[in-house]
């Protein structure tokens, strides 16, 4: 984990690009490591496990990457502008026993590509973690776990906090779930279909589904990543949906129908009509 001052590094490495494309500057700033309970806590509030690639940004000296592959059993890859840690870091793996199992590269968080990462660790200025944020909702997978150190996206609620010596905040990629849909669900009286629309601001969302003379809001509405949740409540009788989204253009899942502990189980499916172009 890299928490120097990066500013200054992202300043030197604009001008060293606009004077020679593709090269990088020495990195005269101050590197501070994270403590290994900051690491440890990083990795273990992103549940972090085997099936995991975990990149982080600025990664100094490689602690993060090496403590996810050595204690967590994951793959692990850190991206850092400095080439001086770069080549510290896979000593580091090396003497460690994880060099086949993670990877290091000198390069720019903002313009590194780091699509195929399942989470995502941060310890760096608010500046940079702004500029970051735009790169982190469109390119990385619905449900892919961020987790900053300290400083935070500053409209962005987190799913989780904790402060253990330090603070450390958890988000979820959201799925993109904002505009107009079609739902078909199986009920209990039968199929039936609706106009259904959602508002979205990250990870909170909001909305309803329009029916002949009415409208029916959707209760303790909930996205976590590509999953989705909601109730609706026609006629006395209330509809659990629960389901996950496909991609872009679709979602589906199972719908809990009436009281008590066995409710009338059936599906659903939606499909986009209207995607909205706002959805941050």
């Amino acid at each position: 984990m890299n928490p120097r001052l990066y500013a200054a590094a992202l300043l030197l490495s604009v001008s060293a690009h606009a004077a020679t494309p593709g090269a990088f500057p020495d990195v005269p700033t101050p590197y501070l490591p994270s403590t290994e309970i900051a690491v440890d806590e990083m990795l273990r509030l992103a549940g972090t496990g085997p099936d995991d690639l975990v990149v982080d940004l600025g990664s100094g000296d490689g602690r993060v990457v090496i403590a996810a592959a050595r204690d967590y059993g994951a793959r692990g890859l850190g991206i850092e502008i400095d080439p001086k840690l770069v080549a510290e870091s896979e000593a580091n793996a090396r003497q460690a026993g994880v060099a086949e199992r993670v990877a290091f590269r000198q390069g720019d968080v903002l313009t590194a590509d780091y699509r195929a990462a399942t989470v995502v660790t941060l310890y760096l200025l608010p500046g940079l973690v702004e500029r970051l944020k735009p790169r982190l909702l469109a390119e990385l997978k619905p449900g892919t776990r961020i987790v900053a150190h300290d400083y935070g996206f500053s409209d962005w609620k987190p799913d989780h906090s904790i402060v253990i010596s330090k603070t450390y905040h958890l988000y979820r990629v959201p799925a993109a779930v904002a505009g107009k849909w079609r739902l078909q669900a199986v009920l209990p009286d039968g199929e039936r279909e609706f106009d259904f629309e959602l508002e979205q601001r990250y990870q909170e969302i909001r909305g309803g589904a329009r029916v002949a003379g009415g409208y029916l809001p959707a209760f303790e509405a909930r996205l976590a990543g590509d999953r989705i949740a909601f109730v609706l409540v026609e006629g006395g009788a209330s509809h659990r949906f629960e389901g996950r989204v496909q991609g872009t253009l679709s979602m589906e899942g199972t719908v809990r129908s009436g009281p008590g502990r066995n409710p009338v189980a059936g599906s659903w499916r939606a499909t986009r009509v209207v995607r909205s172009g706002d959805e941050g």
